[in-house]
């Protein structure tokens, strides 16, 4: 059974919890969290070899059903052929925010996410480095800046705070949100830095 970090109080409003990390039923774990306020993050990956399958199709149904679509938060990891055989199944679930990769992010995909009621936003990794102005390859409605490698379980480069910085800095009409191994610790230096969204999972959900 997972509980929540007592912490998590002391960042009303700015949590996304991310159901990827959940022990046992995710299902449960995304009805915890929208109990508590807190917006729920799902990550649909490609398999990984030496990881935790992704949350799949058939759980986001599940999860839609306990948890308010606008309260829901996908993120889509892989090629963009993989991002083109799940995009249709979730936005049949109308989430309020799909994160697309750098790669697969495109007019017609963000198009097709803003038309099932959402907003579409761009995952950075390394295709931008904080500095001049970055080439999306499509306008984005919000920057999900992250500070491991997408896909992977590593710890928080703490150096890409300067990025997350440059970006809440350079794009004052855009939201940014940070993923990947935010911790009681790192929580304050993203908070810090202007984020809007801070996604958080191990460190967030923890086992009774």
């Amino acid at each position: 059974m997972n509980d929540l970090a007592s912490w998590h109080a002391d960042f009303p409003g700015l949590l996304a919890g991310s159901v990827y990390a959940a022990h046992g039923s995710r299902v449960a774990a995304a009805q915890t969290l929208a109990d508590t306020g807190i917006d729920v993050h799902v990550d649909v990956m490609a398999v990984s070899e030496g990881l935790p399958a992704g949350v799949s199709l058939d759980e986001l149904q599940r999860i839609s059903a306990v948890v308010p679509s606008e309260r829901i938060g996908v993120h889509v990891i892989g090629s963009k052929d993989f991002v083109d055989a799940v995009l249709p199944k979730i936005l049949a679930v109308h989430p309020g925010v799909v994160f697309l990769p750098w790669q697969a992010f495109t007019d017609a995909r963000a198009d097709a996410i803003r038309m099932a009621g959402g907003s579409a936003w761009i995952a950075v990794w390394r295709e931008w480095d904080g500095l001049g102005e970055p080439q999306w390859p499509a306008e984005p409605d919000g920057v999900l800046v992250m500070l491991i490698q997408p896909g992977t379980q590593d710890r928080c480069r703490l150096d890409r705070i300067g990025l997350v910085t440059a970006c809440t800095a350079k794009f004052s009409e855009l939201p940014v949100a940070v993923d990947g191994g935010v911790t009681e610790d790192v929580a304050p230096l993203c908070a810090a830095a202007g984020v809007h969204q801070m996604v958080v999972g191990r460190a967030l959900l923890t086992t009774t």
